[in-house]
């Protein structure tokens, strides 16, 4: 609850796990999921939730490997689903140009030139030395 303001312990949020989906425990020994075997479990997980939950009104993927399977949960079930994917297009599309209406035309279009990054170099030294991963010694 702490470390984001929600009580898990509420009764509007309900945590199901997918463990027990064929196939899923690849994620927890660091192997490739195969897409084709998981799939089924997942949405099956899906509407088995919405069985035990009815009054549920979306869905919110915490895992990065679920991102794949919401397309499937929304065409089973008809809900929202929330992931990683969309949270990352909510955050990029709130400082992008909205086509549809307003002030249009005042963003530069991508050139499709991607910067080069070094991992940590946009840091300070001190936030350089908090790291926890560090992939070189070179930081």
């Amino acid at each position: 609850r702490s470390g984001c303001s929600a009580d898990i312990g509420d009764d509007r949020f309900n945590i199901v796990g997918a463990g027990s989906v064929p196939g899923f425990e690849a994620v927890n020994l660091g192997n490739k999921v195969d897409f084709d075997l998981v799939q089924p479990g997942i949405v099956e997980l899906a509407k088995n939730a919405l069985k035990e939950f009815p009054k549920s009104r979306a869905f919110c993927l915490e895992c990065t490997e679920l991102p794949a399977y919401a397309d499937a949960i929304r065409a089973a079930t008809g809900l929202p689903v929330f992931d990683a994917i969309t949270a990352c297009d909510f955050f990029i599309n709130s400082k992008r140009d909205n086509n549809h209406f307003g002030n249009n035309g005042w963003q530069k279009k991508w050139d499709g030139k991607q910067e080069d990054y070094t991992y940590g170099s946009n840091l300070t030294e001190e936030q350089k030395g908090k790291l926890v991963n560090k992939c070189s010694d070179s930081l």
